[in-house]
């Protein structure tokens, strides 16, 4: 190929990166832009896979967004779990299923899950939340109101 047509490709690989990037851009401004609910707790959004165990009386529920193709945030589960057991009054942990189209079969995700595991079946977490990362803890009090978040391989301190 002569120079000519090598500058004529550079030219043409330059343009399709700047749109790249400006597609990438607007997406991002898009979704930055948008409303989205403040998480909050409320079980009946979900459906339950395990119930809470109600012999565990905790101010705290710590859930966690759990795909279950992504090994990282299901490593971070485990890595809180083990930590929070060192706790001598740990919240209760508990698992929210995210983007899986069909209904779970029960999962055993090999912690013990005293706030449950729920199947986010109508993507609460996607599409009114407006979340994204998998493995993200959130602490939510006694009725479900939001107490902050933290993203995964994140050890909430309080």
């Amino acid at each position: 190929m002569n120079r000519d047509g090598v500058g004529i490709l550079n030219r043409i690989a330059l343009v399709v990166a700047v749109l790249l990037l400006a597609a990438l851009g607007v997406a991002w401004w898009w979704d930055r832009s948008q409303r989205w609910e403040e998480p909050a707790f409320d079980a009946a959004r979900f459906q339950c896979l395990l119930p809470p165990d109600p012999r565990v009386e905790s101010p705290e529920r710590w859930v966690v967004a759990v795909n279950l193709a992504c090994g990282h945030c299901q490593a971070h589960l485990r890595a809180l779990a083990t930590h929070l057991g060192t706790r001598t009054s740990p919240p209760a942990l508990g698992v929210l299923l995210v983007d899986e189209p069909a209904r779970p079969a029960l999962v055993d995700l090999g912690v013990p899950l005293p706030a449950g595991v729920w199947w986010d079946r109508d993507a609460v977490w996607r599409t009114a939340w407006g979340r994204r990362a998998y493995g993200e803890t959130y602490r939510f009090d006694a009725v479900g109101k939001l107490l902050g978040r933290s993203p995964a391989d994140v050890v909430p301190d309080r």
